[in-house]
């Protein structure tokens, strides 16, 4: 991760980054991390929208031993992990949602039927739709969010 002694400011982003795209950068040997990396070193600096849901999804996964075997982290080192990207020049924390997300948040759920991942992946979809910015996942899911700029990363082989 690169890191910068300038402070960050409010930037606007380019794109909104799903916990499926950052881990792989924080866990050697993932299989999508070859994927995530190349997408990773084409951001620029303010390039990517972090938000807490994805946050709280990559301390959650990089702590659980079912996901991460014997790569498992205790929870102060899965926090120092996602603050090294925190602290990376090419992130924004997203800490505040445009007014717009709450109406969007609902457009994404409205006429859908129960799902495991509904709620959060309506939420970050909504939170690119009110940034009007791409969303950045693997997750093929996302296709099914209307108006929504998405770039789906290739799986690796």
């Amino acid at each position: 991760m690169r890191t910068s002694s300038v402070p960050k400011r409010a930037r606007r982003v380019r794109c909104i980054a799903d916990a499926n795209v950052l881990l792989p950068l924080l866990t050697e040997g993932h299989a999508h991390r070859a994927p995530a990396v190349d997408w990773w070193d084409s951001c620029d600096d303010g390039d990517v929208g972090l938000s807490l849901p994805v946050r709280m999804a990559m301390l959650r996964l990089l702590s659980n031993a079912r996901v991460m075997g014997s790569s498992v982290l205790r929870p102060a080192m899965a926090w120092n992990a996602v603050q090294s990207m925190i602290d990376d020049p090419r992130v924004e924390l997203v800490e505040e949602v445009p007014a717009a997300h709450h109406a969007l948040w609902y457009g994404n759920v409205a006429r859908r039927e129960p799902s495991p991942d509904l709620w959060t992946d309506a939420w970050l979809a909504a939170l690119a739709q009110a940034h009007d910015c791409e969303m950045v996942t693997f997750d093929r899911g996302f296709r099914s969010f209307s108006k929504l700029k998405l770039r789906l990363l290739e799986l690796a082989g």
